[in-house]
């Protein structure tokens, strides 16, 4: 054994002799350079050693990381992934897992095993599941700030592991997080989360606000979700993901998209659903429900207006908490204030600064509802900082105080 793999051995040997878990080493072109099972059994479920690996994980040896990424298999399995540089050059990826942040329910396990017609398998695959390690999402963000300094001599913090994998900077790892798991928190057992997490993303798509999908957080795991098949998981899932697309469906058409076109998506995605029967490839597909339902709407708004509108609009919304002026947004789009005013008015229908307190009261209607974060502090981060000034504003535009719409709307249990 040469000095690199005999390196690479001692490292992964303390991975695994620590956390107790199966380490893998495979090289950028798919060499298994290092193997350590830890007497945990294979999944009944693969067809073979490789698909161990590959497969059910979506795993491109390849593919370089330069954050730990924290992934499932197509079974529910999760799995810790971490690059390995030498001196800036890709070696290769560590592979940590299987484990499950949660057990997985008789009922799910059912799904699974009929999925897959492994019916004389049934006793093995349950209790390959009942031997996975329990460890949460929060815990395996700690492993990978272990490992990843192990082997690249570069501390992180487990905030920024979390926070890299709820927002992901690129499509490989966008289809890792935002999948299937958006669909199941909206019928999840939690009826006062699954309020909370269908209200925001509903709004999100109504206002063809691409880019909040990526930051939708608290995103419940799927072996907590409601169980809508218990002869079939992958039947249970699309079920879930049916429920979406109406929902979403329903919040485009709100937001201005065209019926036609909606209901056109909406016929579309659910027969490319029937004709999936792999979880990863439903994960995916929800994901792009949510994405070109939030495009179309996005792109149904900006049509509306001329440019330079759309353009004022975009500045205000990415400027709200900021203190924002009408010459601000003049400077911004290359106008003069008073065409501006004219302009705006007249495509728009209100004054630039009517549109802006609009816009800044339904940005305080979204933190009542969704946080317990007190209205005081709400004003001054809207910069309302007269709170009086700011229940005549609230009032005059929703109908009721600020106060009033908390006790109306709040979804967030105290304590």
């Amino acid at each position: 054994m040469g000095t690199f793999e005999a390196n690479i051995s001692n490292m992964c040997d303390l991975v695994a002799n620590t956390f107790e878990m199966p380490v893998f080493f495979i090289s950028p072109l798919g060499k298994v350079v290092y193997d350590n099972l830890r007497s945990q059994s294979i999944n009944p479920l693969f067809e073979n050693r490789t698909e161990n690996l590959f497969n059910p994980l979506n795993f491109k040896p390849s593919n370089q990381y330069s954050n730990p990424v924290i992934t499932k298999s197509i079974f529910s399995e999760k799995y810790m992934l971490i690059s390995y540089y030498n001196d800036s050059q890709f070696e290769g990826t560590v592979i940590i897992g299987p484990a499950l942040s949660s057990p997985l329910p008789d009922d799910r396990l059912n799904g699974i095993v009929n999925d897959r017609r492994a019916f004389f398998y049934r006793e093995s695959v349950f209790q390959y599941y009942k031997s996975l390690p329990i460890i949460s999402t929060e815990k395996m963000s700690h492993i990978c700030v272990f490992i990843h300094h192990l082997f690249n001599r570069q501390l992180l913090s487990p905030k920024s592991v979390k926070i890299e994998n709820s927002k992901p900077n690129d499509e490989h790892t966008k289809r890792e997080i935002v999948n299937l798991e958006l669909s199941h928190h909206i019928l999840s057992d939690d009826s006062n989360q699954a309020r909370l997490f269908e209200k925001k993303l509903l709004y999100i798509i109504k206002e063809g606000r691409v880019d909040e999908i990526e930051e939708l957080s608290s995103i419940k795991e799927e072996e907590h979700a409601s169980i809508l098949s218990k002869s079939s998981y992958i039947r249970s899932n699309k079920n879930h993901i049916i429920t979406l697309i109406t929902l979403v469906t329903r919040a485009s058409i709100e937001g201005g998209l065209l019926e036609e076109i909606a209901f056109s998506l909406h016929d579309s995605f659910i027969q490319q659903l029937e004709e999936l029967n792999r979880l990863d490839e439903l994960r995916n597909l929800a994901r792009d429900v949510l994405y070109t339902f939030a495009e179309k709407v996005k792109q149904a708004k900006n049509e509306q207006h001329s440019k330079k509108i759309t353009a004022c609009k975009e500045y205000i919304y990415k400027h709200i908490y900021e203190d924002i002026s009408h010459n601000d947004i003049a400077n911004w789009v290359g106008l003069s204030p008073k065409y501006l005013s004219t302009l705006f008015r007249k495509e728009v229908g209100v004054s630039v600064n009517e549109y802006v307190q609009q816009t800044k009261i339904d940005e305080i209607k979204k933190l009542l509802a969704y946080s317990n974060t007190p209205i005081s502090e709400i004003g001054s981060l809207l910069h309302f900082n007269d709170q009086s000034y700011l229940t005549k504003v609230f009032k005059k535009i929703v109908g009721v105080t600020p106060k009033q719409y908390r006790e109306r709307h709040h979804l967030i249990e105290n304590g």
